[in-house]
């Protein structure tokens, strides 16, 4: 069983690699809270074949969340979220930030469960993310996902960490899923 699904995820690594770039630029908002305005960033993305941008759910947390078609952030037993982080400190190794991040997570759900994946290499030759996978019991909405950090530039030469995350209420959902994000992560491309 193991095997066959392993099979399954090279494969679709390698259709992955005949496709071509998911477009990811790198838009910037700003929103009021309390009078004052804090900056927010989002990537124009392509879905994976087979699902979509819920734009509700995107507005309403402001992060843009992607299902499969037909099903909406209420009832998908697995969905794609994608945060965009201004990466200020440039001499932070992309490492350090996941460290800084996964010890967030840590922090926040006691009883969390973290391990480093294999990167997922891109298929524009930029550097890879890094992949983990988290088990949270006491997070019944996300009890399971998988999650990849990388860094990218915009056309002005800023920097931005991206977290792709691929959350499920059960593990099957997660694996279901798997091909699907993996080859969405490899693809994304915020252009120069």
């Amino acid at each position: 069983m193991k095997r066959r699904r392993l099979i399954d995820v090279l494969l679709a690594v390698a259709l992955c690699a005949a496709a071509t770039s998911a477009h990811a630029e790198v838009r910037k908002f700003l929103r009021d809270c309390d009078g004052k305005l804090y900056p927010y960033y989002q990537i124009a993305l392509t879905p994976p074949a087979g699902w979509v941008l819920d734009e509700k759910a995107t507005k309403r947390n402001r992060v843009q969340t992607i299902v499969p078609k037909g099903m909406n952030f209420g009832n998908a037993p697995a969905l794609i979220y994608v945060q965009v982080f201004y990466h200020r400190d440039k001499q932070q190794s992309l490492a350090n930030f996941a460290e800084v991040s996964n010890g967030r997570w840590r922090a926040s759900v006691k009883d969390a469960k973290i391990s480093e994946l294999p990167a997922v290499e891109r298929a524009n030759r930029k550097p890879g993310f890094l992949r983990f996978a988290f088990e949270n019991p006491s997070k019944r909405q996300q009890a399971f996902e998988m999650g990849t950090f990388g860094i990218d530039n915009d056309g002005d030469g800023n920097e931005f960490v991206l977290d792709v995350v691929l959350t499920g209420l059960d593990k099957a959902a997660i694996e279901r899923a798997e091909k699907d994000y993996i080859c969405f992560s490899r693809r994304i491309d915020a252009p120069r």
